[in-house]
């Protein structure tokens, strides 16, 4: 449904919409880049934290090759594992208690080390648990340079030493001969403590395990996790991997690349990931924030930069309005003559200020509105005159036969019936030539008119030897509405000497009313079954009816002609008579009026 404005409400929002569509594109451009020097701040803070959890790892690496340095240093360790049957057997446990008490306290420098173990191959060399073990406790060679989630389930019951770990395994040699092993050991929460922490709600940290599948000769990722963080993490954890593995590998067709940015999606939520490959480990780190810990605060912001906005508009419409009111008074001082005019008010006129375009156009309005009064008046005169020759006419209705021949029909009443019947019959001639002779009054109620007809129908009855019955209608909101006077008395008499008199035979005249569902009219009908009309009468007869040139009945009575003028007259010459007729079926005839005729009652007598 469109809105309709006047001419200021449209200068206003023009002017309005001038200012308001750049600040709105300003409003939307500054929204935009607030926005994405969030989400870049965002990034940089992923990434940031992202490389705080690479050092912390390459400074875990580098203190496994420091242990691992400090064994293959110590030449006398070295030598002793390589050839131990040169020592005597109190040499060998001296040996393995200072060397096994050298190692220990160095670890308690490094608390984060978990387990340092070295594995002899020689078997003459004693074993000092936890620090020097016999090689074939365990199946060595099987072990990976790195171990997540190791277990040293060879120490039997001591199982504080058996706790999941990060663990790596490499060859002792010594003139490049084998004699060992050396394995480093540190919890998996020492090594990757951010796994095990969690900074808020919006932050997460993964580490994946690279994977070259000999079946399938793809690459895949395996999470670095504990058990807790499988039942805590484990649909989201899945949902990473998956994003993940296909931004890095699948899209990048096997070109990897040391570290990047990416947008990973779980469910409705977006999340701004960094990730970094430690290639001495063949792990990948990647840290993801998500997205909603800036939607609160960009909502923040837009609300109040929208909100701001709309006092602006707001502000900034009033703010025209006011101005556009003052500059434009004179403007609307014409306007609101108009609108008297089109209210009814034909004598308004406008005060005349200024000396440019518009007190020109206040000094046209008033000689128009002067003039139109002036018309208005003759035409008043004119159609008095009009409406005073055919009410004189009307007089006539009557004609000098009809008079007879009732006068005579009485004057046998008197000499055959009692004085009743005449003193009824000269009642209803008294009404007859009461209500023609009112000259002054134009207009009647439809109940008027209709016990006009009644009376008409009565005196025509007393002079026939056939009887005309007449059958009203009418709703009761109706009988008060007003209506041109001689409007449905013609139509009846018609019927009688067109349809009734020429058969000579009982008869029915209906006059009736139909309201117009959805219309301001209502129709008044007066409908005879007599012989009809014939197409091409009815045909002449509408041609005449459309001429709404003014013409008088050539016979000196009130024909279809002068009933369409009078109607025109009072009720616009948008309302017309309509003519429905079928030979052998009879004829209708409907006569629209306006349903406000009802509503003012008798003001328009």
């Amino acid at each position: 449904m469109m809105i309709k404005m006047n001419f200021s409400q449209k200068l206003v929002f023009s002017y309005t919409c001038i200012v308001v569509i750049p600040l709105f594109i300003l409003v939307v451009t500054a929204m935009g880049l607030i926005r994405r020097s969030r989400v870049e701040e965002l990034q940089s803070y992923s990434e940031g934290l992202l490389l705080e959890n690479y050092d912390l790892v390459k400074k875990n690496i580098e203190s496994f090759s420091l242990f691992e340095q400090l064994i293959n240093s110590n030449g006398q360790l070295m030598l002793f594992f390589t050839i131990p049957e040169r020592s005597s057997e109190e040499e060998i446990i001296e040996t393995m208690i200072s060397e096994s008490t050298m190692i220990e306290r160095t670890l308690e420098t490094v608390p984060n080390i978990y387990a340092l173990r070295v594995f002899s191959d020689n078997p003459l060399i004693p074993e000092r648990w936890p620090i020097f073990v016999n090689s074939k406790r365990t199946d060595l060679p099987a072990l990976k340079r790195w171990e997540f989630g190791y277990t040293a389930d060879y120490l039997g019951n001591q199982g504080s030493l058996k706790l999941e770990s990060v663990c790596s395994t490499r060859r002792l040699e010594k003139n490049h001969r084998e004699i060992g092993y050396i394995q480093i050991a540190m919890k998996t929460s020492d090594f990757f403590p951010f796994l095990f922490r969690r900074l808020n709600e919006f932050n997460d940290d993964y580490a994946f395990r690279e994977y070259l599948n000999p079946e399938t000769k793809k690459m895949e990722l395996i999470p670095i996790t504990n058990s807790i963080i499988e039942k805590s993490q484990s649909v989201l954890s899945k949902k990473i991997l998956n994003d993940f593995y296909t931004e890095v590998y699948t899209r990048k067709h096997g070109e990897l690349s040391p570290g990047g940015r990416l947008i990973l999606h779980h469910n409705n939520d977006v999340r701004y990931s960094s990730w970094i490959r430690v290639p001495d480990m063949n792990i990948i780190l990647l840290h993801t924030c998500s997205s909603e810990q800036i939607q609160r605060s960009l909502f923040l912001i837009q609300s109040g930069i929208i909100a701001g906005l709309l006092i602006t508009i707001f502000l900034l419409y009033f703010i025209v309005r006011y101005f556009t009111r003052r500059l434009m008074s004179r403007v609307y001082n014409l306007i609101d003559g108009m609108k008297q005019v089109e209210d009814g008010n034909l004598a308004a006129s406008v005060k005349v200020t200024g000396h440019d375009e518009v007190t020109q156009a206040q000094l046209t309005f008033n000689q128009m509105t002067e003039q139109l009064c002036n018309q208005i008046e003759e035409i008043k005169k004119e159609q008095q005159l009009i409406a005073d020759t055919e009410m004189k006419a009307m007089q006539n209705q009557i004609n000098a036969h009809f008079l007879y021949n009732a006068l005579e029909t009485i004057k046998m009443q008197a000499v055959i019936a009692g004085e009743s019947d005449v003193e009824e019959s000269i009642n209803v001639l008294g009404k007859l030539m009461h209500y023609c002779l009112r000259w002054r009054i134009h207009t009647v109620t439809l109940q008027e008119e209709v016990d006009y007809i009644r009376s008409y129908i009565y005196l025509l009855n007393i002079r026939n030897d056939y009887v005309i019955s007449l059958e009203t209608e009418i709703q009761n909101e109706l009988k008060n509405v007003i209506i041109p006077k001689m409007s449905l008395q013609p139509l009846v008499e018609n019927a009688f000497y067109y349809a009734i008199e020429p058969l000579g035979k009982d008869a029915v005249i209906r006059v009736f009313t139909e309201e117009e569902e959805k219309s301001d009219r209502i129709w008044l009908c007066v409908q005879d079954f007599g012989k009809g009309i014939s197409a091409e009468k009815q045909k002449e007869i509408n041609e005449y009816l459309s001429d709404d040139s003014y013409e008088r009945d050539s016979k000196g009575s009130i024909g279809i002609k002068n009933i369409q003028q009078r109607l025109s007259m009072f009720c616009g010459k948008d309302y017309r008579l309509k003519i429905v007729s079928e030979e052998g079926k009879g004829t209708l005839i409907k006569i629209p009026v306006p349903r406000h005729f009802l509503e003012k009652g008798g003001d328009e007598k």
